[in-house]
């Protein structure tokens, strides 16, 4: 049978890759994003607004979804350089990563759980970060407070979409080698570092995937053994 997926962020980095990876194994995919995804079918959609949320809905449309994969994200202006300045980022710039990296996820799923209900064993799978996690916040202060709010948005997730058998599971990553990061390391804007190959998290999140309709892996931290120093 083969399997449908919504791919939140499909147009680069993480989200890209794992919608490659998804369509060479023969899945169903709708690739959202705001730029032209070159995986499954493009739809593009600014998922901070109720006008993106519902397009996604409407490509969905009534068949069953195995899983949406919440693989993208924002950040600040400078974030994760020397360039990054808390004093200096704009209020609409908070706005807008917390609205991407946390309402968007909540929002989604919402609107999604219907079709959702509909697959056998459904997932939601949300890329957190280490720096939501107590004591590991970085400078980040709008990124950070979203990948924390995250975390607990997956846990009420849970709660709330457990008569629907959906299972909510957040992966919690440093670095992942995507050309990306491995440019910004090269670049000298990230320190000295390995980061996580990519077959990594895909391992990750195939486990999540392939779990019975009776566990779920609700939260996984995936560290570099190497990080910058």
């Amino acid at each position: 049978m083969t399997r449908r997926y919504v791919v939140i962020g499909a147009s680069s980095g993480i989200g890209a890759a794992y919608a490659a990876d998804l369509e060479q194994r023969g899945a169903e995919l709708i690739s959202v994003s705001r730029r032209p995804a070159q995986h499954g079918t493009w739809v593009k959609a600014d998922i901070s607004t109720d006008e993106g949320v519902d397009t996604i809905v409407e490509a969905v449309g009534h068949a069953p979804l195995d899983g949406l994969l919440f693989l993208g994200g924002t950040w600040e202006q400078g974030a994760f350089t020397d360039d990054y300045d808390f004093a200096s980022s704009p209020r609409s710039e908070t706005r807008n990563v917390i609205a991407v990296n946390l309402v968007a996820p909540i929002l989604c799923s919402q609107a999604l759980a219907a079709s959702l209900a509909k697959a056998p064993n459904p997932r939601i799978v949300f890329i957190g970060a280490l720096s939501g996690l107590d004591r590991s916040a970085t400078a980040e202060v709008a990124n950070t407070a979203a990948k924390f709010g995250l975390r607990g948005a997956a846990q009420a997730l849970t709660i709330s979409l457990r008569t629907h058998g959906i299972g909510v599971s957040v992966i919690n990553p440093g670095n992942i080698a995507t050309p990306e990061v491995q440019n910004d390391i090269k670049s000298g804007a990230f320190g000295d570092q390995v980061p996580i190959p990519l077959d990594d998290l895909f391992a990750t999140i195939n486990f999540i995937l392939a779990a019975s309709k009776d566990s779920v892996p609700e939260e996984i931290n995936l560290a570099q053994k190497r990080p910058a120093l």
